[in-house]
C-alpha cells in the first residue's frame, strides 16, 4: 500500500506543483504589471522553499566532498521564458560519479520531505488525525480536527509547508545523473536477487530491507498527502485572487506562451 500511496501523491503533487507555479507567477503579473517585478514578487513568495532547496544542495556537496563554487537565490529570467530562483554550482570532476551527484540532485526532496513531516506531525499533529479518520469516530476526528486548526501560528506553519513543497522537487538540472543513478542501484538490487536465489536469506531481507523500505514510503505517503492537502487550499485562494484582479484590471494572463516551472541549476 505505502508503494501506491507514493505513485498516486507523488505525480498529483507535481500536476498541482506545476498548476500552483504557472498561476502564482500570472498573480504576481497581475499585481506588479511588469515582468521582472513579477517574478521578484514570485520569488519572495516560495523564498523559504527556494533557501531550503539551494541549501540542501550546498549542504549535501560539502558532505560527500564534493567541491562547490557559487551560490545564490536571487531569481533570474532565463531566455525561454522560465525562472531561475536559484542555484549551487560544484565542481563535476572525474571522480564525482552518478551516486555522489545523484544523492545532490536529490537532497532538497529528501529535506523539502523531512521538513513537511516534522510540521505536520509534532505542529498539526497529523498522526493523530489519520488516527481519528481510520477509527471512524465522529468525536475523535472532529477532535482532532480542532488541534490542526488551533495549532500556534497555524497559518505560518500552513504557508511554510506550501513554501517547501513548490520549491523541494527536483529541477532539470537536479535530475540529470538520475538515470545512471537508478542503473546502479537496479545493478545492486538485481545482485541481492541472485544471491537470494542461491543462499535463500529471504527471511533476513523482508526484515532488514523490505520492513525500513515500507516505512519510509509510508511517511513518503504522509509527508506528499499533506502537501497536496495544503496546495489544493491554495490554489483556491490563487484561483479567486487572479480572477478578482483580472476583473478589476480588465486584462487576463495568457498562460500557453510561457513556461512556468522554475528551473533551479547546479
Amino acid at each position: 500500500m505505502p508503494v501506491f500511496w507514493v505513485a498516486i501523491t507523488f505525480p498529483l503533487l507535481l500536476i498541482l506543483q506545476r498548476w500552483i507555479h504557472r498561476h502564482l507567477r500570472g498573480v504576481a503579473l497581475l499585481i506588479t504589471g511588469r515582468m521582472e517585478w513579477a517574478v521578484l514578487l514570485y520569488a519572495v513568495i516560495l523564498f523559504p522553499g527556494v533557501l531550503l532547496h539551494e541549501v540542501s544542495h550546498w549542504v549535501t556537496a560539502k558532505l560527500l566532498g564534493v567541491r562547490t563554487s557559487s551560490f545564490s537565490i536571487i531569481p533570474q529570467m532565463q531566455p525561454d521564458g522560465s525562472v531561475q530562483l536559484g542555484y549551487v554550482e560544484y565542481y563535476r570532476g572525474r571522480n564525482l560519479g552518478a551516486v555522489r551527484e545523484g544523492i545532490i540532485g536529490a537532497a532538497p526532496l529528501v529535506t523539502g520531505t523531512l521538513a513537511i513531516l516534522l510540521i505536520g506531525i509534532y505542529i498539526f499533529g497529523v498522526t493523530d488525525l489519520a488516527v481519528a479518520i481510520r477509527s471512524g469516530d465522529i468525536q475523535q476526528l472532529t477532535r482532532a480536527l480542532g488541534d490542526v486548526f488551533s495549532a500556534p501560528d497555524f497559518l505560518v506553519w500552513l504557508y511554510l509547508i506550501f513554501a517547501i513543497s513548490n520549491a523541494m522537487m527536483p529541477s532539470e538540472s537536479d535530475r540529470r545523473s538520475w538515470p545512471a543513478f537508478l542503473l546502479i542501484t537496479g545493478g545492486i538490487l538485481l545482485v541481492i536477487a541472485i544471491l537470494n536465489i542461491f543462499f535463500d536469506f529471504q527471511e533476513a531481507l523482508m526484515s532488514g530491507l523490505i520492513a525500513p523500505l515500507t516505512t519510509m514510503l509510508g511517511y513518503l505517503g504522509l509527508a506528499f498527502s499533506l502537501a497536496i492537502g495544503v496546495d489544493l487550499v491554495f490554489m483556491f485562494f490563487i484561483g479567486v485572487l487572479e480572477q478578482i484582479i483580472s476583473r478589476l484590471k480588465g486584462v487576463e494572463v495568457v498562460y500557453e506562451a510561457v513556461d512556468s516551472l522554475p528551473s533551479e541549476s547546479n
